[in-house]
């Protein structure tokens, strides 16, 4: 039986859940936190595209798209191919981000982990004063 290989984040943002899902979905806004260059088309089977300081890129397809409540996307990342679940809820004047990366068994996901600690935490530092 194959072993389940994921990565679960859950972060409290102090913002709307509009502004947060923005900041998936509206490359302006997303640039404020993750990548140097933004492609996206936040609409089933448009493109979700980001390319960081070092040249490395994200690429992928939006699967599902309910606005301010959940985002479904795949993404491929050095040769890693995953699907990242983000979930939006309003919670205590502020935004509940609930993300789920899921890999192939095999596959190294540690860099992963460091990564959204990384840019989550760019991302909800936004908001704080």
């Amino acid at each position: 039986m194959e072993k389940d290989n994921y990565l679960y984040k859950e972060i409290w943002i102090k913002a709307s859940v509009q502004q947060v899902f923005a900041c998936f979905t509206e490359e302006e806004a997303m640039l404020t936190w993750h990548g140097k260059e933004v492609t996206l088309d936040p609409v089933p089977g448009g493109i979700y595209r980001v390319v960081f300081e070092n040249g490395d890129v994200i690429l992928g397809k939006f699967k599902e798209v309910l606005p301010n409540e959940k985002l479904v996307y795949t993404a491929r990342y050095n040769d890693v191919d995953s699907v990242v679940t983000v979930n939006f809820v309003g919670e205590n004047g502020g935004t509940k981000v609930s993300l789920k990366q899921e890999f192939k068994p095999d596959q190294d996901i540690s860099t992963f982990q460091y990564g959204w600690d990384y840019f989550l935490g760019l991302l909800k530092k936004r908001w704080e004063q």
